[in-house]
This record gives structure tokens, C-alpha cells and sequence, in this order.
């Protein structure tokens, strides 16, 4: 979106500069993202925003003591008709309740933040993207100290967070080295690891809250992992981590009603956005919970649309472990993306990464064990079902009692679009719901419904 701002807000990163802007009434928009520390405000201004705005916010960490925070609005005095600082958490969180966990280049910031926008405590970790970074030289020999090999090494490790295997490519050599996820996984839990112990440190002392992830290294899987992994529920990434608060700076007041969770209400139907663009948000699922046992009448009364050939078989070509679950990845097919708001894996036949036909999985966290109340498990994904279909979302076939390449699933059907169609496999496994939309065409329906069954097949906790 473009525009001409009235309000503008500017955060200064220890690596980026991002500046927003947004009318009277209007959504934000990114307006630049520089090289930081940057020119300084005014100087920004200046070159992005005319006429002078109605109002600037400035967005600061919330560990900054008051005395920096209030040096800088002075500094700013006179660049709008209105400059007021605003602590980075609080504009991410949208000015509601919460515990906000900040990775970005330099170190973590963990903060719990009360529905009235005040900070209540804030605690702060030296583990950032450029630590990371340090972590995957040290892991293949080189020196940190060479500005174009950390520019490198930054590329390989976010490649890393959605692909197996990346080729880094380092200055002055002559050939590539090829570097796997699995082994620089390893070397990044301990010190992200030290960044989720604040975050509960923040928890632990000012009393549970929705949690949410932001920064530049919340885009990566793995953070969400850990976070999952000593069991708070239900964290969420923000849409655009890296530019959350410097967007939320902007957004519009929270409606009446009272504070929600960080990122909005849940709508009520599940649906699976098409592989392109890659930035379009999905709507989250919201069948919460499953049980099952007898798939193949459902699937023979779907008819032609989804009638695979009996010959269609897939085998695993390798496996692949993130969010805290694994699945087999059928031979011929890639992971090529994710989404870690939603612990998605985004699996597409290789060589065709932008089409319509695929296959992605999501991990839900349910809050209890499954297998010891099976029946509240069986209510409430019925309940959720119900209510989609009668607020008017495009869901069918739902069967309760279902079987799938071994596994009792719950399944039901989306009509994606007028060429498409999602079918829905559901997995209990414990605390978590591991959900499987398969996605295909007409023509792509035979080579889907077998990579399907590989996935469904395969699909555990890790």
C-alpha cells in the first residue's frame, strides 16, 4: 500500500531501520527498510515523508531506561505535530495483555505487557540473528570477523529455516559447501534456548499470558519449536515478525470489548492458501481437537473429482523433522515453505513450486491429552465443524470414524475454489493435532492422493 501518511512510525534496529506510515483511518504500510543505525529521524523524514506528519511514533525496546526513551522524543520534538514513544512490545501486541518474545539482530527482549499498555517487567538475552550467525561459522571452521562471510552466513541459516540443505558460498573460495538444516539445528537450540528460559522468566513471575513471537528470527521454525517444546501453549508469530511493532505502532485501536490474544480472533473455518504468493496469511484452522477408523466409502462417494487411480502409489524419499513433529516426504515432492504461526510444512511436486497442487500440514497444541479424553476430543472438533458450516464456509464430507494409510483420522472436504479442492485429514497424537489438507486439480489428483498418504501415513510428534 502506498499513500500519503499523516502518522509515521520509525524503530532503529541494531541492523535495520523501518519506517511506517499510515492515513488518519488507514491500515499501515512499510515504507522503507535501511541499513541501520540509519541517518537519524529527521534526516529520515525528510527523504520518505512530506508534508510534515500529524503524529510520529517512535518505537523503542521496552528494557530502555525512561531517561533514553525521553532524550530521544526530545530529539524528535518538532518533526510532527505530535511525537510520542512507544515500547515495542506494547505496538506489537496491539495494546492488549501479553508476554512478547523479541529476537531480533542483536539480543532477545522478553516483556510482559498488561492490557492497559504499561510494561510490567522486561528482561533481556544476548542472543540475537548475529549470534545465530557466529553459531554456523563456528560450526564450519570460518571467522566471524569478515563482514561479506556474516552476510552469508545470514542467507544460509534463514535458507535453512524452511529447506534441508542450502549451498553457502563463502568469500574467496572456489567451490560451495553444502550445509544441512539437521546439523545446524543443532547448533542453535542451546543459545535460542537461553532466549524462550527469559521468556518463561517473564511468565513465571507476572502470571500466564498469550505469548507472542516477533523479530527477525521468529520467521525461522525453530523458535516457535522451542517455545512449543517446554510447553507454553498456544504462542503465536506475528504475521510479519520483523516489522510487527513498527506496523502495530500504527494500527488502529483495539475494538470494544476488552483485550484479545496477540494476532486477533480465530475465524471459524479452516483454509488452505494457494503456494503464491508466498506472503498471503491464511485464515487459521480452527477444528480443534479429532478421533476415528473408515475412510474408503467417503472416499468412493466423492466420485470422479477424487477417484485415485489404484496404481497411484508414493514412497518416502527422506524424512523431514520441525515444529516438533516429523514426516516422511514422498519421493518426487519438496518442502518448499512454511509458516510458523501456524507450524506449517508446505510440501509441492518438485519442479512445481508455484502450482496448484500440494500438500501442507500444521500442528495444533490442544491443551490436554487427547487419548485420555478422546470424547471431549470428538465433541469439539464436531462442534467446530458445525459452526463453520453454518457461518457459511465451503466444508463437506465430514466423517468422524476414518482410515487413512493406516491411521485413524477424522475427514472432512474444502472447496478451495471453482478448480480445487482440499481434503482434510485430521491426527491425534497426544497433546497435539497434526492436520493434513491435501490440495489438488483435476489433472494433479492421482499424484496428490499419493504423496497424501505417505504424509498421513508417517505423521507423529517428534
Amino acid at each position: 500500500m502506498t499513500g500519503t501518511p499523516t502518522r509515521v512510525a520509525v524503530q532503529v534496529g541494531a541492523a535495520t531501520v523501518r519506517v511506517a506510515g499510515a492515513e488518519a483511518d488507514g491500515e499501515p504500510w512499510l515504507i522503507a527498510e535501511l541499513p541501520g543505525p540509519g541517518p537519524g529521524v529527521a534526516a529520515l523524514l525528510a527523504d520518505l515523508v512530506e508534508p510534515v506528519p500529524d503524529e510520529l511514533l517512535l518505537v523503542h525496546p521496552a528494557c530502555w531506561p525512561a531517561a533514553r526513551v525521553a532524550a530521544w522524543a526530545r530529539d524528535a520534538a518538532g518533526l510532527a505535530g505530535r511525537v510520542r514513544a512507544v515500547p515495542a512490545p506494547v505496538a506489537a501486541a496491539g495494546w492488549r495483555a501479553a508476554a512478547v518474545l523479541d529476537v531480533g539482530h542483536a539480543g532477545a527482549e522478553a516483556t510482559r505487557v498488561a492490557a492497559d499498555g504499561s510494561v510490567l517487567t522486561c528482561r533481556t538475552c544476548p542472543v540475537g540473528g548475529s549470534r545465530l550467525d557466529e553459531e554456523l561459522l563456528v560450526m564450519l571452521g570460518l571467522r566471524a570477523e569478515v563482514a561479506d562471510t556474516r552476510v552469508e552466513a545470514q542467507r544460509v541459516r534463514e535458507a535453512l529455516s524452511l529447506l534441508p540443505t542450502a549451498d553457502a558460498r563463502w568469500p574467496g573460495a572456489e567451490t560451495s559447501v553444502r550445509v544441512a538444516a539437521g546439523e545446524l539445528r543443532a547448533a542453535l537450540v542451546g543459545p535460542l534456548g537461553a532466549a524462550v528460559d527469559v521468556l518463561r522468566e517473564v511468565l513465571a513471575r507476572d502470571g500466564p499470558a498469550p505469548v507472542l513471537l516477533v523479530g527477525g528470527v521468529a520467521r525461522a521454525p525453530l523458535l516457535a519449536e522451542l517455545v512449543d517444546g517446554v510447553g507454553i501453549i498456544g504462542a503465536v508469530v506475528a504475521p510479519r515478525p520483523d516489522a510487527a511493532a513498527v506496523l502495530g505502532a500504527l494500527a488502529l485501536p483495539r475494538p470494544a470489548g476488552g483485550p484479545r490474544a496477540p494476532g486477533g480472533p480465530t475465524p471459524a473455518a479452516p483454509r488452505l492458501p494457494p503456494p503464491a504468493p508466498r506472503g498471503r496469511h491464511p485464515v487459521r484452522a480452527a477444528l480443534l481437537t479429532v478421533a476415528a477408523a473408515g475412510l474408503v466409502a467417503a472416499l468412493l462417494a466423492v466420485g470422479a473429482v477424487f477417484s485415485p487411480s489404484p496404481t497411484a502409489v508414493a514412497v518416502p524419499a527422506g524424512v523431514l523433522v520441525q515444529y516438533g513433529y516429523r514426516i516422511d516426504v514422498p519421493d518426487g515432492w519438496e518442502h518448499t515453505g512454511g509458516l510458523p504461526q501456524r507450524r506449517r510444512i508446505l510440501l509441492t511436486p518438485a519442479g512445481a513450486p508455484d502450482g496448484s497442487d500440494l500438500v501442507a500440514v500444521e500442528r495444533t497444541p490442544l491443551g490436554y491429552d487427547s487419548g485420555a479424553e478422546p470424547e471431549r476430543a470428538r465433541a469439539e472438533l464436531r462442534a467446530e465443524f458445525d459452526a463453520a458450516v453454518a457461518g457459511g464456509s465451503p466444508l463437506s464430507g465430514y466423517e468422524p470414524s476414518a482410515r487413512l494409510a493406516g491411521r485413524e483420522v477424522t475427514a472432512y472436504r474444502q472447496q478451495d475454489s471453482a478448480a480445487s479442492v482440499v481434503e482434510w485429514f485430521v491426527v491425534l497424537d497426544g497433546d497435539a493435532q497434526l492436520s493434513v489438507g491435501c490440495r489438488h486439480t483435476p489433472s494433479g489428483t492421482d499424484a496428490v492422493w499419493a504423496a497424501c498418504a505417505v504424509v498421513v501415513g508417517s505423521v507423529r510428534r517428534e
